[in-house]
């Protein structure tokens, strides 16, 4: 009989693959999909961030293959994946406006960034450590280093909720962008802004994933006081 502990670990399980299956479907597709104007995913992120006075702002390949997109606030560079760089697809192009989303973003000091900073270093030795303290306090009995894996697993948690209005609000930016600069059309933006929703998704979920697994371990943690 399955108990609520592994019920719940199914669950955060059964939503990631979810939402990693909904990301990797919505590119699969949206990478087949030529834009009108043939641009690149680099074409349009170079020019975004000329039009945004962001010259400083390099656009390079990520060495980290499919679906490595990302803005580098360290280097100040916009990152993206080799097919995104050189493809004209719809995915290349939602994508590529979502990273100098990001960017836009670090520039004008976006509340929410300072607020995801401040908690980044406490997040960083938290996915570190945090599952491994949990594991040896559960493991071991120990009810002190079992409580400070929980407690380390909730900044993970907290660090990922704030991470969301920052991917939300990339995305809008991203569809205004697209829109307002001409780069697609009125049906194309409905089929970047898919392509963005899908991938937030994977966001939504991993934090949800990660409220489970602390729920989870909250109640052994209270069933052991008990």
């Amino acid at each position: 009989m399955l108990t609520i502990d592994i019920l719940l670990y199914i669950l955060a399980l059964v939503i990631t693959i979810w939402a990693q299956s909904k990301v990797q479907n919505a590119y699969q597709h949206f990478a087949k999909v030529a834009n009108e104007r043939r641009l690149s995913g680099y074409a349009v992120a170079r020019d975004i961030l000329n039009r945004n006075g962001l010259y400083n702002v390099q656009v390079q390949v990520s060495q980290n293959g499919l679906l490595s997109d990302h803005y580098d606030p360290k280097s100040n560079t916009v990152n993206l994946s080799p097919k995104v760089y050189n493809d004209a697809s719809i995915a290349s192009v939602a994508i590529a406006a979502h990273e100098v989303g990001h960017a836009m973003q670090y520039a004008e000091n976006y509340s929410m960034v300072g607020v995801r900073n401040s908690l980044l270093p406490l997040a960083i030795v938290s996915g570190h450590a945090g599952w491994i303290v949990l594991i040896i306090g559960l493991a071991a009995r120990i009810d002190i280093l079992f409580l400070a894996g929980i407690i380390m697993v909730g900044i993970i948690g907290l660090f990922q909720l704030f991470t969301l209005p920052l991917e939300f609000d990339a995305s809008k930016r991203a569809l205004v962008q697209l829109s307002d600069g001409g780069y697609v059309n009125t049906d194309e933006v409905a089929d970047a802004k898919e392509m963005l929703s899908a991938a937030a998704l994977t966001y939504v979920a991993a934090l949800v994933a990660t409220l489970l697994q602390i729920l989870r371990f909250v109640m052994i943690y209270g069933r052991r006081r008990n």
